[in-house]
């Protein structure tokens, strides 16, 4: 059995709707993906994890001076609840919370630039601020043709800093909002927090040389609220499942793991769930292959690595001998590697990044109708893919050291908030 970008493709497509973390839709698509391993002749199950999760059931902005007008928002899942009757209170716009700004911010309805990044929001709970907004998108979006972007404060925000009234609006209502001279608004928010049942999908193939030396795939299979998540990253779970079919007909010399993780959209919480339930078996584990996104027709291939410099050397050698190109680097990657490098496991991430205007993410232009994925785009991470498992899974001596460089691990612990940046 050899892999096949056709049948790859033609499962992403599939597989091509909103798989939001701990929804029906997620569920649906974790059973389709364990069938599909069945059916390659390998045993898989399904691990449940608990999310923490939240629904908005009710947001409204209006700006009551010096001018009215009502402005589309939506809250932030695990928001905060507005008292009833809502929140009047002063706008103010922080722009990039620099110091002089958070003077400023005590009972105000304050506005900051982009993310609602952990830094940030732990000023503006310091300050005092009555509620948050942020925004999204860009100035020239048309509402027709996008969405205002549904975002949460996840447990990384709330367990250590408690919880606040927070929104989210579009960049051209905020850019509105802030040149008209905005002084006072009305907020309402109604807003409940919950628990629901996230899984991934595992699967084992054991090896016939080197059963005690384990290399884990890995590919995340949730989307965000309004995207069908084909290339982000319906195209990385298809890839590894070309590659669990040709180990199940070639077996290997060591023992591969294979995960599906769900609810990485909502922090890595599929893989950090996954590394904490095998806590005992990790020693064994020599290197991680981690997939996240692929099949844009214009684009680049790049292989960030969480592990030491020799490896960016291994990784590109190989490349340039089989006359594949793929930027090399050693850097940390926002995606399920993230929690195995924390552990010190060497891991190597394959992606394909659409160029500008040519790759869209986390809004609903990742789908197949916006044209910009194909079958032949995804064939090239995935013989990159291929040709590395082939290498690493049967050679006589391991070539990867188990070791994470000082730089990666402290880029891994800045990320995972163990210290601050």
């Amino acid at each position: 059995m050899e892999v096949s970008a056709r049948r790859a493709f033609n499962l992403m497509k599939e597989m091509a709707y909103v798989r939001v973390s701990g929804s029906l839709e997620e569920r649906k698509a974790a059973e389709r993906l364990l069938q599909e391993v069945e059916s390659c002749g390998v045993k898989g199950c399904m691990e449940e994890f608990p999310v923490k999760s939240g629904k908005v059931h009710h947001a409204r902005l209006v700006v009551t001076a010096p001018y009215v007008k009502e402005y589309e928002v939506t809250g932030y899942e695990r928001s905060l609840s507005t008292p009833e009757g809502g929140l009047d209170g002063e706008f103010y716009y922080a722009e990039n919370v620099l110091p002089v700004h958070l003077k400023n911010c005590q009972g105000k309805i304050v506005m900051i630039n982009g993310r609602l990044r952990r830094t940030d929001y732990e000023k503006l709970q310091k300050a005092g601020a009555a509620a948050i907004l942020t925004f999204s998108g860009t100035t020239l979006d048309r509402n027709s043709e996008t969405d205002c972007d549904i975002r949460k404060l996840r447990e990384t925000l709330t367990d250590d800093l408690g919880f606040a009234v927070a929104l989210n609006m579009r960049a051209a209502d905020a850019a509105e909002i802030v040149r008209r001279g905005a002084k006072q608004m009305y907020i309402e928010v109604e807003s409940e927090c919950m628990d629901e049942v996230s899984c991934n999908v595992c699967a084992v193939i054991e090896g016939s040389q080197y059963p005690d030396e384990i290399i884990s795939f890995g590919a995340h299979f949730d989307s965000v609220h309004f995207s069908t998540g084909v290339y982000d990253n319906m195209s990385g779970s298809v890839i590894i499942m070309e590659i669990l079919r040709y180990f199940a007909a070639h077996k290997p010399g060591r023992t591969l793991k294979f995960n599906w993780y769900g609810s990485e959209e909502q922090g890595l919480l599929g893989s950090k769930a996954w590394v904490k339930a095998h806590e005992d078996e990790l020693d064994k584990h020599v290197l991680m292959i981690n997939i996240d996104v692929a099949a844009a027709t214009l684009g680049m291939n790049t292989a960030p690595i969480l592990a030491t410099e020799a490896v960016v050397g291994y990784v590109d050698a190989l490349m340039k001998e089989h006359g594949m190109a793929c930027g090399v680097k050693m850097d940390i990657y926002s995606s399920d590697c993230v929690p195995f490098a924390d552990k010190g496991i060497p891991a190597i991430n394959l992606c394909r990044f659409g160029t500008q205007g040519a790759g869209y993410i986390h809004d609903r232009r990742d789908n197949l109708k916006s044209g910009y994925l194909d079958e032949k785009a995804l064939d090239i991470t995935l013989q990159q893919a291929l040709m590395l498992s082939k290498h690493v899974v049967n050679a006589k001596v391991f070539p990867i050291e188990r070791k994470i460089s000082d730089e990666i691990k402290g880029k891994v612990d800045e990320y995972l908030f163990k210290v601050k940046k």
